[in-house]
């Protein structure tokens, strides 16, 4: 998703000639998902799909590096530009680092200070190496600036955000078919979990899914393949025994938009959707016990919970702030920005 907007943005562009390659890792493990985003968003297929699926993150890394480093040998590449915080992006922008080519991070300098989190090791690395950082938010940005990056620190805003302000008549042309498929009532919950801090630990799952049980509210529950698989194994599928909860299998972008946007409530851990429910203006109640996305928790429209199953149905009951109109993630202009600042960057590094 990250990605889409700044491809096209490259693709738009009238005053210089510009080659892009798309590498995919295959650290999404479902096909059937990253098909249907391609589509979705009109991306051009990857030019390279490396399928690297190993059992641990470390072989991961050091798989993709290796497979990643024979793609950029051969493209002679200027510069490469990474998103947001997986082991993927952590892999090219290792490659980049140790082949001399300059390093654009798209969503730098977010923070979740905790060290256990596989993603806050990552940003904090990819961020220490990269030549232009690109912050969605002045918090980002000022972070970089404390932790003195060598790196050319821009804040640009989010990506994201410029593609729900590009795709958000699609987005509305999109929900009646989805209320009508599901019988949506009108002050229905979208409810996800996926991190590992929650799906690898029995006690919290099952906290999270006692909530969802007992919140009286309808619930519309894309279940992530790993949350399926800790469902099972830890004998928790009771608590999905209910007509009050829709439990479907991943979704395509578009229609995760289009609840996410006309639902009364999300309940989440997941990053992507705490700022995309910002952008939408819909409350979240955070089922984490921090969020890089503090702008969104300070506006008072998000709240935090952790995996606490009567915080969560409290605030199912009591959250329903008032969203404020202070847009903390620039003005929907990110990709232009980003592409550039690299433009520029490059400009200077040839006659130099």
């Amino acid at each position: 998703m990250k990605l889409a907007p700044v491809y096209s943005a490259f693709a738009q562009c009238k005053t210089a000639k510009i080659t892009q390659s798309i590498i995919n890792t295959g650290q999404h493990y479902d096909s059937e998902m990253s098909t249907d985003f391609i589509k979705e968003l009109d991306l051009s297929i990857p030019d390279y799909n490396l399928n690297v699926h190993t059992k641990t993150q470390a072989e991961f890394v050091g798989k993709s590096m290796v497979e990643i480093d024979k793609v950029i040998t051969r493209l002679h590449s200027d510069l490469i530009i990474v998103y947001g915080d997986t082991n993927s992006t952590l892999a090219g922008a290792m490659v980049a680092a140790k082949s001399n080519i300059p390093l654009a991070h798209v969503e730098a300098g977010l923070r979740e200070f905790d060290l256990t989190i596989p993603e806050e090791t990552n940003k904090r690395a990819i961020d220490a190496i990269s030549n232009l950082l690109f912050a969605p938010s002045q918090v980002a940005a000022d972070q970089l600036e404390s932790e003195q990056v060598p790196g050319d620190i821009h804040f640009v805003g989010d990506v994201t955000f410029d593609l729900i302000k590009h795709l958000e008549s699609t987005i509305d042309n999109t929900y009646p078919e989805i209320k009508s498929k599901y019988n949506l009532e009108d002050n229905y919950i979208l409810a996800t979990c996926h991190r590992a801090i929650n799906t690898d630990h029995p006690e919290k799952l099952e906290a999270i899914l006692s909530a969802l049980n007992t919140c009286g509210r309808q619930v519309i529950f894309p279940i992530h393949p790993r949350t399926a698989k800790a469902i099972t194994s830890n004998g928790l599928s009771d608590y999905l025994n209910s007509d009050r909860i829709i439990t479907l299998g991943p979704l395509p972008y578009l229609e995760t938009q289009a609840l996410l946007k006309n639902c009364n409530q999300v309940v989440t851990d997941s990053g992507g959707l705490i700022k995309e429910a910002y952008f939408h203006k819909v409350p979240a109640i955070i089922i984490d016990t921090q969020t890089e996305w503090v702008e969104t928790v300070e506006s008072g429209l998000h709240i935090i919970t952790g995996p606490d199953s009567n915080k969560i149905v409290t605030a199912t009951k009591n959250h329903h702030p008032i969203a404020n109109s202070q847009q903390y993630y620039g003005e929907g202009n990110a990709s232009h920005l980003i592409m550039k600042y690299c433009l520029s960057y490059l400009n200077k590094k040839l006659t130099n």
